[in-house]
């Protein structure tokens, strides 16, 4: 069976391993990448609306 991945497919069975940890390894990155982005674009949007909020204070207080 051994010799049978080696000559017919090519590769051996720890290839199809690191093949596999290496394909959720990048799933999972992604996960984080978008996971990210969404806590980034939330946490601008707060300080926009905090901003503003300071902003409209100031205004008031002059």
């Amino acid at each position: 069976m051994h010799q049978y991945f080696h000559t017919v497919l090519g590769f051996c069975p720890w290839d199809l391993l690191a093949l596999l940890v290496l394909a959720a390894m990048l799933i999972l990155m992604a996960l984080h990448v978008r996971k990210q982005k969404q806590r980034q674009r939330e946490l601008e949007e707060a300080l926009a609306e905090k901003q503003a909020r300071e902003q409209v204070s100031r205004e008031s207080h002059t």
